[in-house]
């Protein structure tokens, strides 16, 4: 149940982010673009910590 509540709370977060990215001036983004930065550092760091735990747990059948 929560994990539903989280992904629709997601959802309506990017669509709402969206909206106010095509709608505002680009002074008034500026909290969009530190978020965006933020992302941009934060995925490869957690794809790469995704992929060592998939390493650490994998069953040794390869």
């Amino acid at each position: 149940m929560l994990r539903k509540f989280v992904g629709w709370l997601l959802i309506v977060v990017a669509i709402v982010v969206a909206i106010l990215g095509v709608s505002l001036p680009r002074a008034q983004l500026q909290w969009v673009i530190y978020m965006t930065n933020f992302f941009d550092i934060m995925i490869p760091i957690l794809a790469v910590g995704a992929l060592i735990n998939y390493i650490w747990k994998s069953n040794g059948c390869c």
